[in-house]
């Protein structure tokens, strides 16, 4: 139920149900401070680490979809070492605006619910502007009317047509960007080995010059030694960004290491200093994943399903057949069916491939952080243990390192965010 801390000499102890953090002061015995928190909590309902029960495999054919991922296009200009789908191997195409028209005839029960568009996958997506331009207006003749698009870019390709096309349609982009130059250009290369960083560079300050919003997307290396450098990057250059750490690709050329993550736990405490002495100087900080998660440990945001994949969400891809995740896209034996047929909903119950409640994971249902990670990637664990029901290793040591940091520095900064004045948690009065 609990979770030690041990920060600067005192003891802190971590809620798992609610995300509380209570402080132990000094002479009080925890074993009756713990106590007294597990009486007043009153959640014994059932027994702690029960399963909850939910009927998610009788529904999941029941929910609405309105998160759709679209592959636009096959093959990318880069040649990313970590990319998780090789997307550089494979032989370009592009999506026709006919088989695009025919995912909207396959959601066309959908049409007067909001729906999002993500445009992410095996390729560069911008290489098919010719159809991006006719996204909105292919739209509404169907009959779409709550329709928005969400595209991810490497940033490499963008002209003044595309950005006036964003800007006037809101289309929400997201750069691929790995930070300074040395680190964009070992890891983010053109397929001759030139490195991408001048190009990516230019075109996020043409963004920020077009008033265009936009967020930076980072991919961390584990065995990176200089991951402060990343955040030190974005937070000078002001651009607002999220980050994620490097997974295994799907055919393997690109598979981190689980010691190496010894590495990224020290550059974690070096970033948590970083963040502190931004927050307590009350500098505005860019990193939105921290300030979002700093957010969730106050609130107590628990979480207890990672992601809508096979049930709210699908992804299709160049030719219209269907996954519940891009990551299971490299291969044709994962396909759920295709916009022409539908979806085979028994194939996902009976493999299990969609985010189950976390409690419904065994091997998650006694752990401090089941409610944070949700129980983790249902893809990645398929892809590491070809099951979504045996966790990942890697993940999981990833998580912990994370949230363990996260959890480290909202208590070292807790007195700024309860006081009010502080730029980046203004709207937070309330305490825990």
């Amino acid at each position: 139920m609990f979770k030690q801390f041990d920060i600067g000499g005192s003891k802190y102890f971590f809620c798992v149900e609610d995300f509380e953090i209570v402080k132990i002061e000094q002479g009080r015995k925890i074993k009756n401070v713990l106590e007294s928190i597990r009486n007043k909590k009153q959640q014994s309902e059932k027994k702690l680490g029960e399963l909850k029960e939910k009927n998610i495999n009788d529904n999941i054919k029941y929910y609405n979809t309105n998160m759709i991922g679209v592959n636009l296009v096959n093959g990318c200009n880069l040649s990313c070492s970590y990319c998780y789908i090789s997307a550089s191997s494979k032989k370009r195409k592009e999506l026709s605006d006919d088989i695009f028209i025919d995912i909207l005839n396959f959601l066309k029960k959908e049409k007067n619910n909001p729906i999002t568009f993500y445009f992410t996958g095996s390729g560069e997506p911008t290489l098919n502007f010719k159809l991006i331009r006719k996204l909105a207006t292919h739209c509404k003749v169907n009959g779409f009317k709550k329709v928005s698009f969400d595209l991810t870019t490497n940033g490499t390709i963008l002209t003044q047509e595309m950005l006036v096309y964003f800007k006037e349609h809101k289309i929400d982009i997201t750069i691929s960007f790995d930070g300074p130059e040395a680190i964009q250009n070992s890891n983010r290369i053109f397929r001759n080995g030139k490195g991408s960083f001048s190009q990516v560079y230019n075109n996020v300050k043409l963004l920020k010059e077009s008033n265009i919003d936009f967020l930076c997307s980072t991919v961390l290396l584990p065995n990176n030694k200089k991951i402060l450098d990343v955040f030190s990057f974005f937070e000078e250059n002001k651009l607002y960004f999220i980050f994620t750490i490097a997974t295994n690709s799907f055919d393997n050329h690109f598979m981190p290491k689980i010691e190496d993550l010894d590495n990224f736990e020290y550059q974690m405490d070096l970033v948590v200093n970083k963040y502190v002495e931004l927050i307590k100087s009350n500098n505005t900080i860019f990193c939105q994943k921290i300030k979002n998660d700093i957010r969730r440990i106050h609130y107590g945001d628990t979480k207890d399903v990672a992601c809508v994949g096979g049930r709210e969400g699908i992804y299709v891809d160049i030719d219209g057949n269907i996954y519940t995740c891009s990551y299971h896209s490299s291969a044709k034996e994962l396909s759920i069916g295709d916009i022409y047929t539908g979806i085979n909903y028994d194939k996902i119950i009976e493999n299990k491939w969609y985010a189950q409640p976390v409690d419904n994971y065994e091997t998650c249902r006694d752990c401090w952080m089941k409610y944070l990670c949700s129980g983790s990637c249902f893809a990645i664990k398929w892809l590491e243990n070809n099951n979504t029901e045996i966790p990942s290793k890697y993940l999981c040591k990833t998580y912990d390192i994370y949230w363990r940091a996260i959890i480290k520095l909202y208590i070292l900064i807790y007195p700024d965010i309860i006081e009010g004045k502080n730029v980046n948690f203004k709207d937070i009065n309330d305490g825990k």
